[in-house]
Protein backbone atom coordinates (compact mmCIF):
# COMPACT_ATOMS: atom_id res chain seq x y z
CA UNK A 1 0.00 0.00 0.00
CA UNK A 2 1.60 3.41 -1.06
CA UNK A 3 1.69 6.25 1.29
CA UNK A 4 -0.96 9.10 0.81
CA UNK A 5 1.68 12.50 0.69
CA UNK A 6 0.06 15.81 1.34
CA UNK A 7 2.21 19.08 1.30
CA UNK A 8 0.15 21.59 2.40
CA UNK A 9 0.39 25.89 2.98
CA UNK A 10 -2.07 27.89 4.54
CA UNK A 11 -2.50 29.52 1.06
CA UNK A 12 -2.65 26.19 -1.13
CA UNK A 13 -2.12 22.55 -1.37
CA UNK A 14 1.48 22.13 -2.78
CA UNK A 15 1.89 18.87 -4.11
CA UNK A 16 -0.36 15.80 -3.31
CA UNK A 17 -0.36 11.94 -4.08
CA UNK A 18 0.25 8.83 -3.89
CA UNK A 19 3.99 7.38 -3.46
CA UNK A 20 6.51 5.02 -1.61
CA UNK A 21 9.05 6.86 -0.11
CA UNK A 22 9.53 10.16 1.49
CA UNK A 23 12.82 11.66 2.94
CA UNK A 24 12.85 15.03 5.04
CA UNK A 25 15.31 16.37 7.72
CA UNK A 26 13.79 17.74 10.90
CA UNK A 27 15.56 18.68 14.02
CA UNK A 28 15.84 15.61 15.38
CA UNK A 29 18.02 14.45 11.63
CA UNK A 30 16.94 12.99 8.23
CA UNK A 31 13.68 11.12 8.47
CA UNK A 32 12.90 8.14 5.54
CA UNK A 33 9.27 7.22 5.55
CA UNK A 34 8.02 3.95 3.90
CA UNK A 35 4.76 2.04 4.01
CA UNK A 36 4.00 0.58 7.38
CA UNK A 37 5.86 3.11 9.75
CA UNK A 38 4.90 3.77 12.91
CA UNK A 39 3.69 6.72 13.76
CA UNK A 40 5.94 9.92 13.84
CA UNK A 41 5.75 13.88 14.27
CA UNK A 42 8.69 16.16 13.50
CA UNK A 43 9.62 19.79 13.32
CA UNK A 44 10.82 21.18 10.56
CA UNK A 45 13.17 23.98 9.47
CA UNK A 46 14.42 24.87 6.61
CA UNK A 47 13.96 20.82 5.08
CA UNK A 48 14.77 19.66 1.71
CA UNK A 49 12.25 17.54 0.87
CA UNK A 50 12.27 14.27 -0.96
CA UNK A 51 9.31 12.69 -2.64
CA UNK A 52 9.19 9.72 -4.31
CA UNK A 53 5.43 9.01 -6.44
CA UNK A 54 4.42 5.27 -6.70
CA UNK A 55 4.21 6.63 -10.56
CA UNK A 56 7.90 6.92 -10.65
CA UNK A 57 10.34 10.04 -11.12
CA UNK A 58 11.10 12.28 -7.81
CA UNK A 59 9.59 15.10 -6.86
CA UNK A 60 11.89 17.95 -4.62
CA UNK A 61 10.60 20.32 -2.67
CA UNK A 62 12.38 23.17 -0.13
CA UNK A 63 9.80 23.58 3.01
CA UNK A 64 10.49 26.51 5.05
CA UNK A 65 9.33 25.55 9.06
CA UNK A 66 6.53 23.42 10.10
CA UNK A 67 5.62 20.03 10.86
CA UNK A 68 5.96 16.63 8.68
CA UNK A 69 3.45 14.36 10.47
CA UNK A 70 3.37 10.51 9.90
CA UNK A 71 0.06 8.22 10.81
CA UNK A 72 -1.30 5.42 9.02
CA UNK A 73 0.22 5.53 5.98
CA UNK A 74 -0.38 9.50 5.68
CA UNK A 75 2.38 11.51 5.76
CA UNK A 76 1.40 15.44 5.71
CA UNK A 77 3.48 17.95 6.14
CA UNK A 78 2.28 21.47 7.32
CA UNK A 79 4.94 24.64 6.50
CA UNK A 80 4.21 28.09 6.17
CA UNK A 81 6.04 27.82 2.69
CA UNK A 82 7.09 25.23 0.41
CA UNK A 83 8.78 25.24 -3.03
CA UNK A 84 8.97 22.75 -5.63
CA UNK A 85 12.21 22.34 -7.11
CA UNK A 86 11.59 23.40 -10.57
CA UNK A 87 9.77 26.50 -9.56
CA UNK A 88 12.82 28.38 -7.68
CA UNK A 89 14.42 31.41 -8.85
CA UNK A 90 18.29 29.90 -8.97
CA UNK A 91 19.38 33.70 -9.39
CA UNK A 92 16.73 34.98 -6.72
CA UNK A 93 18.26 32.53 -3.69
CA UNK A 94 21.65 32.53 -4.96
CA UNK A 95 21.52 36.44 -4.37
CA UNK A 96 19.25 36.07 -1.24
CA UNK A 97 22.14 33.70 0.27
CA UNK A 98 24.93 36.56 -0.74
CA UNK A 99 23.14 39.19 0.86
CA UNK A 100 22.11 36.74 4.19
CA UNK A 101 26.03 36.30 4.38
CA UNK A 102 27.14 39.48 4.07
CA UNK A 103 24.60 40.39 6.66
CA UNK A 104 26.20 37.33 8.92
CA UNK A 105 29.51 39.00 8.42
CA UNK A 106 28.67 42.11 10.26
CA UNK A 107 26.10 40.44 12.71
CA UNK A 108 24.62 37.46 14.10
CA UNK A 109 21.06 37.94 14.27
CA UNK A 110 18.37 35.00 14.26
CA UNK A 111 17.38 36.68 11.33
CA UNK A 112 20.38 36.92 9.37
CA UNK A 113 20.67 33.08 10.19
CA UNK A 114 17.51 32.24 9.16
CA UNK A 115 17.82 34.05 5.54
CA UNK A 116 20.87 31.89 5.12
CA UNK A 117 19.05 29.07 5.95
CA UNK A 118 16.41 29.19 3.70
CA UNK A 119 18.44 30.49 0.92
CA UNK A 120 20.63 27.34 1.44
CA UNK A 121 17.61 25.05 1.71
CA UNK A 122 15.86 26.77 -1.85
CA UNK A 123 19.59 25.90 -3.59
CA UNK A 124 19.51 22.20 -2.01
CA UNK A 125 16.61 21.50 -3.74
CA UNK A 126 16.87 23.24 -6.92
CA UNK A 127 20.43 21.19 -6.95
CA UNK A 128 18.62 18.04 -6.94
CA UNK A 129 16.61 18.36 -9.76
CA UNK A 130 19.52 20.10 -11.51
CA UNK A 131 18.56 23.53 -12.18
CA UNK A 132 20.84 25.06 -9.84
CA UNK A 133 24.82 23.80 -8.47
CA UNK A 134 25.33 23.93 -4.96
CA UNK A 135 28.27 24.60 -3.30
Amino acid sequence: MPLQVSVVTPEREVWSGEAGFVVARSEGGEVGVLPGMAPFLGVLRHSVLKIEPSDGGEIWLAAHGGFLEVFEDRVTVLTPVAEIADEIDVERARSAKERAEAALRQEETPETLEAARRAEARLRAAAAVGTAVYD
